[in-house]
């Protein structure tokens, strides 16, 4: 989500140099952003700070389930607001690509740990149940 269309358009080139990402959307208006992000389920949000109408925090706050973001903005004064909210980086504008496979990178690893975590948590269910039986 970001409200210039080149530093939109720029961050899916990038994104798309990343094998196992998948862009499933984008947007340049906060209130489409929203009706998307209310239909779809995203691992990690991409999202400006500085947009007209609504910034990026406010769009956080408006989602019933807070994906991860990564904060791509022209404005480094947000930052700490931004890991405030638990987000997993701070990109400044023009982002660079080293610093985008950084962000990913640590996506990566939230993934894989949350994904051991429950599958661990299901694991101990199971055992549980059986134990019961």
């Amino acid at each position: 989500m970001d409200d210039e269309p080149l530093a939109l358009k720029r961050l899916e080139r990038l994104l798309q140099a990343t094998p196992w990402i998948k862009v499933i959307g984008s947007a340049t208006d906060p209130a489409a952003a929203l009706q998307f992000l209310a239909s779809e389920q995203v691992d990690v949000l991409l999202l400006d700070i500085q947009m007209p109408g609504m910034n990026g925090f406010e769009l956080l706050a408006r989602l019933s389930i807070q994906p991860m973001v990564i904060f791509t903005t022209a404005y480094d004064q947000y930052a700490l607001k931004a890991f405030e909210v638990n987000s997993i980086d701070y990109l400044l504008k023009p982002v660079d690509p080293q610093q985008l496979d950084r962000a990913l990178l640590k996506l990566a690893r939230l993934r894989n740990t949350t994904q051991a975590m429950e599958l661990r948590a299901q694991l101990q269910s199971l055992a549980t149940q059986l134990a019961a039986q």
